[in-house]
């Protein structure tokens, strides 16, 4: 077992944002509508300014001059405060006749002074562009006029600092707020970063084995196999029966291929399959699997262990009735209850008639006995059982296995369940062979040249040969 959590990594990331790249975009045009339809519903704002020019009315010499100017220079800032004073904007309230406080009118003027310049910038805004226009020229009239009433008088008892308007403010045609498209890509930005930290959030929180990595996350036992989901258009059951080159059936034969080389000896195979959880397709896979193993020429046998929902016998499309527990309880002869299905395909042992305490019958040396008789009848014996953390039926059939397998639904089962499924297994004294990813998602490079053969389809289309109702087991 490999308990501890993998490392965040940027391949991680990637297949994170890949994987949910749809929810990322959608993220990223939601906020971008919702940020130009909100900028869209907000009334414009317009922007408008007036410069002036600051100057020193004393010195004539260059000395005085250049500290005329620096000095001029040190009161801008005392200039841009009293732009914004009671003193100037009362004057240009009055003016323009503004039915408004000096304090809501100071919240729609902005000062800006350029450093190291005696350049003196005065913006208004207002719903209005011509509006705007007005109150930027008659703040900087007016602070031309409060300026020579505040600022210091030379000797001669004239002002030694004026001010004279350089640029007068015009309506603007442009509205200055919102804007829409800066909004809208503002909002799409906001609303990719927010799709992609909900794309890492829903990889770290989706704890489903969805792939090798993931088993990987969880135990070290190999993975047998990936059984792709069915082709649309192609049910559930023995696929590989029905649909010979259909994806499916290729993966079936590479699993096939894989448990080669569990094999302990040469002579017999007990295969015990099973999953964590009702669901998991273990049964289609078993069926399957036999088919699959019968066709290459092994002499297969299924016995449908899983005496509580079996499914052995409707996949085969047999009569349960008479079958495993059957030949148990001594009303028939081990040969005759096992069904001979198809020619050169596998023969199966259904359930039989369901006991009261299914974990009694598994247990019973009658059950051993099945099984050792089988062994030698059979090159490979398939022992369809119930799921693991379900009841204790698999768990007690376990030891009596060459292997297990564990099969495992892609779309569903999490990784604590396979790893408590995966103890359970080991405690109760199981060998577990590996393990089966089921109903996987088909990979965009799969070839499919061999899959859209016309030839190939037509041979899919021969009907199944005949079952046989009864056979006697091959020596």
């Amino acid at each position: 077992m490999n308990p501890a959590p993998a490392t965040w990594t940027l391949t991680h990331a990637w297949e994170a944002v890949r994987k949910y790249w749809i929810l990322i975009v959608g993220f990223a045009v939601l906020g971008g509508g919702i940020g130009y339809a909100v900028s869209a519903s907000t009334p414009p704002r317009y922007q408008s300014a007036a410069s002036l020019y600051f100057a020193l009315n004393q010195g004539t010499s260059g000395a005085d001059l250049n500290q005329g100017s620096t000095y001029t220079q040190n009161q801008m800032l005392s200039f841009g405060r009293l732009a914004t004073s009671s003193r100037v904007l009362e004057r240009v309230i009055d003016e323009l006749d503004l039915q408004s406080t000096p304090r809501e009118l100071a919240r729609s003027v902005s000062i800006t002074v350029p450093q190291d310049t005696v350049i003196l910038e005065v913006a208004a805004t207002s719903s209005e562009p011509e509006r705007a226009a007005a109150i930027a020229n008659s703040v900087a009239e007016q602070l031309a006029v409060v300026v020579l009433d505040v600022g210091a008088e030379s000797v001669e008892g004239a002002a030694s600092i004026s001010a004279s308007v350089i640029d007068d403010a015009v309506a603007p045609t442009v509205q200055t707020t919102p804007n829409k498209t800066r909004d809208a890509l503002l909002a799409a930005a906001i609303g990719f970063l927010l799709g992609v930290l909900t794309a890492f959030v829903a990889t770290l929180a989706d704890t489903r084995v969805r792939n090798e990595a993931a088993v990987a996350r969880v135990t070290d036992l190999p993975v047998l196999g990936v059984v792709t989901r069915a082709t649309r258009g192609v049910g559930a059951g023995l696929i590989s029966a029905r649909e010979p080159h259909d994806p499916v059936s290729e993966d079936m034969r590479r699993i096939q291929s894989a448990l080669a080389f569990t094999t302990l000896d040469g002579t017999s195979r007990r295969l015990l399959v099973t999953s964590s959880s009702p669901g998991e397709g273990k049964s289609t896979f078993s069926t399957n699997l036999a088919v699959t193993l019968a066709d290459s020429g092994d002499r297969t046998l299924v016995i449908d262990a899983d005496l509580r929902r079996p499914r052995v016998d409707e996949l085969f499309g047999l009569d349960g009735s008479v079958g495993l527990t059957t030949a148990l309880m001594g009303g028939i002869d081990l040969s005759r209850a096992i069904v001979g299905w198809r020619e050169h395909g596998p023969d199966v042992l259904t359930s039989g008639a369901l006991p009261p305490n299914p974990a009694t019958v598994v247990t019973s040396e009658a059950f051993r006995s099945v099984l050792d008789d089988a062994s030698e009848r059979y090159d490979v014996v398939i022992i369809d059982s119930p799921p693991v953390l379900t009841v204790a039926d698999s768990n007690l059939i376990a030891p009596l296995a060459d292997g297990v397998v564990i099969v495992v639904d892609a779309s569903k089962t999490r990784r604590p369940q396979l790893a408590n499924t995966i103890r359970s297994i080991e405690s109760a004294g199981g060998r577990i062979l590996g393990i089966v990813l089921n109903r996987a998602r088909p990979s965009k490079h799969r070839n499919t040249y061999y899959a859209d053969d016309p030839s190939a389809e037509r041979r899919q289309k021969r009907p199944v040969a005949r079952v046989r109702h009864s056979a006697v087991p091959k020596a």
